[in-house]
């Protein structure tokens, strides 16, 4: 549900027609968007909950202390605008070599590429983002991860994920007493057991 596993494709997908990577690293957009699950790697916002704005392409190793990877596809993150500004040409750790650590400790930032989300964060029942390890609390703490905004929408995700496995319960149960009733397999006793946890379920999802 929050923040998956990013797998990148073969660099050589990324090459114009002359075998080389893009002057306009934006031509590269649609492809690192599905390379990131058209999430923002920092918030986990899809393209569709980002309200109208339209993602961007960050990079990931600030072109300021990074000018050889300006172009290169694998520096490139999409990122809704919000993340990109506050993240802006920040690099805490070495500047010294393109394949340094992106953190130390607790300080940097989490490079989704390299790392499972889910080993240094959880997001919780209310939306808010959660330290496990790593760098997640400087990348809070910078990019207003659990800013209002992001938490109503990961919360929000929360809800729906509930109401549509309970519907999908309702669905497997109303079938199933269906079936037996039209093979005259339950009893008038039966049957108002399972009504009556039809309608349990329909309760919670209306309190969901």
């Amino acid at each position: 549900m929050f923040f998956p596993e990013l797998k990148r494709r073969n660099e050589k997908d990324y090459l114009n027609n002359l075998a080389q990577f893009y002057a306009d690293y934006r031509q590269n957009y649609s492809k690192v968007s599905e390379d990131c699950k058209h999430r923002c790697v920092y918030c986990d916002i899809t393209v569709n909950e980002c309200g109208g704005d339209e993602m961007q392409l960050d990079h990931f190793r600030p072109q300021k202390h990074f000018k050889n990877l300006d172009t290169h596809p694998y520096n490139l993150y999409l990122s809704c605008p919000k993340c990109n500004v506050l993240k802006t040409s920040d690099w805490p750790c070495s500047k010294n070599t393109d394949d340094a650590p992106s953190f130390i400790g607790g300080v940097g930032y989490l490079d989704r590429f390299e790392h499972k989300a889910d080993n240094f964060l959880r997001v919780e029942e209310d939306g808010t983002i959660v330290h496990l390890a790593g760098p997640v609390n400087y990348m809070i703490k910078k990019m207003k991860l659990n800013r209002a905004s992001r938490v109503n929408i990961r919360r929000r995700r929360k809800i729906e994920s509930k109401k549509t496995k309970l519907l999908e319960g309702i669905e497997r149960l109303t079938n199933k007493l269906i079936e037996d009733c039209s093979q005259s397999k339950i009893n008038g006793k039966e049957l108002s057991l399972r009504l009556t946890e039809i309608k349990h379920l329909f309760s919670m999802c209306q309190e969901v």
